[in-house]
């Protein structure tokens, strides 16, 4: 079975990465860890910029509700992270289950 994602903090995530941008707090904590269990063997950078935290993975990023629910301690609708999310990087592809960034 597959570990999860090494979570890395850094200044610069580069090119290749993908994923949210999450205005600081107890969401973006839960997406950390439900990004980091969703893409097991890749590394998740984790910029931290104060107001928001870039949390992104090189060329696909996969976050799912289960995790996301498991993590944050209660139930909670995808839709709503775009609440939190002012911006992305990469192109997104959404469902009630499961968000997916990627280049295109």
């Amino acid at each position: 079975m597959s570990s999860a994602a090494q979570i890395v903090q850094t200044d610069d995530a580069g090119p290749e990465a993908v994923g949210p941008i999450i205005r600081a707090g107890e969401i973006a904590e839960a997406v950390i860890d439900a990004v980091a269990e969703d893409n097991p063997g890749r590394t998740v950078f984790v910029v931290d910029r104060g107001d928001y935290i870039r949390i992104h993975t090189d060329n696909h990023c996969v976050l799912r509700r289960d995790t996301m629910v498991k993590h944050l301690g209660r139930d909670y609708e995808l839709c709503r992270l775009e609440i939190e999310m002012p911006s992305f990087a990469g192109r997104i592809r959404t469902s009630v289950s499961e968000y997916n960034w990627y280049h295109g």
